[in-house]
């Protein structure tokens, strides 16, 4: 009986000791992303699933305003943020970011209404509900809005801090709509709210995807690879196991199995699967913002991108 104690207790140790090595082996990764929505689905996949595990990074996901982020960046506070559209004023504003990866070709936003509202023109001096004043759910938002004929300075965006609150506010009738992304709008779908306009029908742009310090280019890059092969992988998994991911989404989110398959249709539907888009797509996408006073000077693909770390991938 002594023996068999001793015995457990030198396999209980030795456990213990193997995975504190490879837990001291691991590097530290910190990925700051605003909010827990499934349209980072990538990365808590990749996270649950033991892919960052992979290639020895021990990855941390913070939850994080993305105007922060950036700051959180040039700071050294954070490594990663998938934050790709803010990037760009920022660079444009001479701070020290690159862009190295695309996950989604298209933003994932939807305008969503009561069941009243017959066309989007009717939310003229009405009040809208976006994540905040100048992100990408506020851009995006006016974008659907004048394409359904409205003026966006015509109405109020209401500043809700984020789409969680955006859709408390919809659902308690303090605004007359909101813009919201997966699995939101299928929640609000599913209890009878109008979908007016969807963000991926009107505009391809580089919406999600990883944006680093130059520095860290510089400094660490066997770990910019690390997180870039993370990705290729998690994007490759998610694409061929539509059944673990769905039932993935429907359990850590929360949402029935149909909002769980449409919000996996939603992401794979825009999701780029060698993580780059063609240059002159990416400056379109960088001129039509400039054009549009979201950046404050005119960028070249390769101000903004670096996709060399990932086209050195074995």
């Amino acid at each position: 009986m002594r023996f068999k104690f001793i015995s457990a207790l030198i396999a209980t140790l030795a456990a213990i000791l193997s995975f504190c090595v490879r837990a001291s082996a691991q590097e530290r990764v910190r990925v700051a992303l605003s909010v827990r929505n499934v349209v980072f689905l990538p990365f808590y996949y990749a996270k649950d699933t033991r892919i960052y595990d992979k290639y020895g990074l021990d990855v941390e996901l913070i939850q994080m305003r993305s105007d922060l982020q950036l700051a959180g960046l040039v700071s050294g506070e954070i490594d990663f943020t998938p934050s790709v559209g803010p990037a760009g004023a920022a660079i444009a504003n001479s701070l020290p970011l690159r862009a190295l990866a695309i996950l989604y070709r298209a933003p994932l936003f939807s305008l969503v209404s009561p069941s009243g509202v017959s066309n989007i023109r009717e939310l003229e001096g009405k009040k809208v509900a976006v994540s905040r004043i100048g992100s990408e759910s506020h851009r995006y938002g006016s974008l659907m809005l004048e394409s359904g004929g409205a003026d966006p300075k015509k109405l109020t965006f209401i500043q809700t801090g984020s789409t969680s609150v955006s859709l408390a506010a919809i659902q308690q009738g303090s605004v007359n709509a909101a813009v919201l992304s997966p699995p939101f709008t299928g929640t609000m779908a599913e209890k009878g709210y109008k979908i007016l306009a969807r963000s991926r029908s009107l505009a391809e742009a580089p919406w999600l995807g990883l944006v680093a310090n130059r520095n860290k280019l510089d400094k660490h890059p066997e770990q910019v690879k690390n997180i870039l092969r993370s990705m290729r992988d998690v994007t490759a998994a998610i694409r061929r196991d539509k059944t673990s991911v769905v039932s993935y989404i429907e359990k850590n989110f929360k949402v029935s199995t149909a909002n769980a398959n449409e919000s996996y249709e939603d992401i794979t539907g825009v999701m780029v699967d060698g993580l780059m888009l063609r240059d002159d797509q990416i400056q379109k996408y960088l001129d039509t913002s400039h054009a549009r006073g979201e950046i404050p000077k005119r960028l070249t693909v390769a101000e903004m991108f670096d996709f060399a770390p990932l086209r050195s991938l074995k």
